[in-house]
């Protein structure tokens, strides 16, 4: 036959247990007990609830109403005291850390090394403190917080997604400030996003791209997304500059190429009229605003979305790699891209094609990337 042990919680028992056990025991009262210490009923009923600590007066009177030693009444209330207030650290400690975590998943900040921080309360506090220039009770920018984005993004039914995303929005901004560009020039992003397919076709598209925003006053950084956040990329105003961050959610060059051409448009459309908010996209829910709308045809009509689709009608259902090399070389536009634009389009089954959706972070010069 076998015995299995079974793992109990602690329970923290105090002085007062063992006083009602030995009346219990003696068949007393605590009035019979109070007569016989000679102090009043309440007091005792206060020994008896360990509200009040077991005086060496106490502990020697006890000692010689139950015939143990007065070490034993201390010991026993000592050890009570001590573990109560452990007990009662790590609650508040736990509340600390918890009440922080409502907004921001702490750990995972620390993991991915944004910002040098311990993961203790007083750690978790100053993490946010340090983000935010404010004291932890000040929880006052989270108010209404999807009223200071403008998001695309189709998971509702969370609380802590527009919490971490606004959080993920600020860290954003932080880390764009260590980006130093000209001053912003229209003009010279204009000209990028004319000729934004063109870049998708160089081997070095990728580089030159990102070196032509920096020269058009466009900071660019990858910021992987946080839990429960659900970002592929985003852009906002931060002093002069707009800002255009790319999280690599999906680590492929035609996921990069759409969600920069997204944002390029969002900074031209959208951003002189928003400058106070922020454009967080997630580019897989479905569009849900006029303006993400706009981005998606403009994006689309960057890469020539439509002369891909009109190039490939012929081969529509049976792609070949050389039929892909063909419409690559006639409109100078990345074999990624088109793959990408014609599994979208319902034209290339999503299985079909996918080793030419290479991963992106390894062509990303690492200036770029914060982590």
């Amino acid at each position: 036959m076998s015995t299995q042990n079974t793992l109990r919680p602690f329970i923290n028992i105090g002085p007062g247990h063992t006083i009602k056990k030995n009346l219990e025991a003696m068949g007393w009262t605590q009035e019979d007990l109070a007569a016989m210490m000679d102090i009043s009923v309440k007091q005792l009923s206060q020994i008896v609830n360990n509200k009040t600590r077991i005086t060496i007066e106490t502990a020697r009177l006890l000692a010689a109403v139950f015939e143990t030693s007065a070490e034993f009444w201390v010991n026993l209330d000592t050890r009570y005291r001590i573990n109560k207030d452990e007990d009662s650290t790590r609650e508040t400690s736990a509340q600390r850390k918890a009440r922080i975590r409502k907004y921001m998943p702490v750990n995972e900040i620390i993991k991915k090394g944004w910002f040098i921080s311990e993961a203790t309360a007083d750690g978790y506090e100053g993490l946010y403190s340090e983000i935010w220039q404010t004291t932890p009770d000040d929880q006052s920018m989270y108010d209404h917080v999807k009223d200071r984005y403008c998001a695309r993004q189709n998971r509702e039914n969370e609380e802590y997604t527009a919490r971490y995303t606004y959080t993920w929005s600020k860290i954003a901004r932080i880390k764009s400030q260590g980006f130093s560009v000209p001053d912003y020039s229209r003009e010279k992003l204009e000209q990028i996003s004319r000729q934004l397919y063109s870049y998708t076709y160089m081997e070095d598209g990728v580089t030159r791209v990102l070196r032509e925003l920096n020269t058009a006053g466009v900071r660019f950084l990858v910021l992987s997304h946080l839990s429960k956040t659900y970002l592929d990329g985003a852009c906002f105003w931060e002093g002069d500059n707009p800002v255009i961050v790319y999280t690599a959610r999906y680590d492929r060059i035609d996921n990069f190429w759409f969600t920069l051409a997204h944002e390029i448009a969002h900074v031209l459309l959208h951003l002189p009229r928003f400058k106070d908010k922020s454009f967080l996209d997630d580019l897989k829910a479905d569009e849900n605003s006029t303006e993400e709308q706009e981005a998606d045809a403009v994006a689309e009509k960057y890469l020539k979305a439509d002369q891909i689709i009109s190039s490939a009608k012929p081969y529509a259902g049976y792609l070949s790699a050389s039929r892909l090399q063909t419409i690559s070389d006639k409109l100078e536009i990345g074999k990624a891209v088109i793959v990408g634009i014609l599994q979208h389009h319902g034209m290339v089954d999503y299985r079909k094609l996918n080793a030419y959706k290479k991963p992106v972070t390894d062509l990303i010069p690492s200036d770029f990337i914060v982590g």
